[in-house]
């Protein structure tokens, strides 16, 4: 386990979707933000793109330990083991790696550094290499990534769980059929996720 997790912010911070906008981390692969971006506000305007959250969910268990985001059934259901926290710049963050196969392996964060949930995403897509809208049981999602890992088993998809609040669910699989369709197996995390969290 410890081989996977030395690995993990390195593969995390190339493939992990964060904005280079002021409030709007997306890791440090992105430029710096420029003085104008720095002086953008944190609070939605009329110019917002993202769609709401239908039900803000409860989400004070989460943004202190990311290992919160999914319940006992929805790991049986993925095949994961106990997660292992982690402490990022952009969040809480929780490596769940695969009970069978640990080189299968799914990084969450809860990203707290943002403050405008996924409206951050979709202000700095332009720095994504894919970008593509999505639904988690009726809450609205975005898959979304700096490096299209998706071919070599890598899917990026954050989740709205309010409006001021998203999750990055970052799959990384070596082995498997979620090696070839990683994207399905961030939809389904997504899902338990939402389901774990009331929604």
């Amino acid at each position: 386990m410890n081989r996977r997790l030395i690995a993990v912010p390195a593969l995390a911070f190339a493939v992990l979707a964060l904005a280079g906008c002021a409030g709007k981390t997306r890791g440090t692969a992105n430029p710096a933000p420029s003085t104008a971006e720095s002086s953008s506000e944190t609070t939605r305007s009329t110019a917002d793109t993202a769609p709401r959250v239908p039900r803000p969910l409860d989400t004070a268990s989460i943004t202190s330990d990311a290992c919160a985001t999914i319940d006992a059934s929805g790991r049986s259901t993925l095949a994961l083991g106990e997660g292992a926290p982690r402490t990022t710049g952009n969040g809480p963050s929780c490596t769940f790696q695969e009970a069978a196969d640990p080189g299968n392996q799914i990084d969450v964060t809860t990203v707290t550094a943002n403050k405008n949930g996924l409206q951050d995403v979709y202000d700095t897509k332009a720095n994504d290499a894919y970008f593509g809208e999505s639904q988690a049981y009726g809450y609205p999602s975005v898959y979304a990534a700096a490096v299209d890992g998706r071919k070599s088993g890598k899917c990026g998809l954050f989740v709205g769980v309010t409006d001021q609040l998203a999750v990055n669910i970052l799959v990384q699989y070596d082995h498997g059929a979620g090696a070839s369709d990683p994207c399905t197996v961030a939809q389904k995390f997504g899902e338990a996720m939402i389901h774990a969290l009331g929604g």
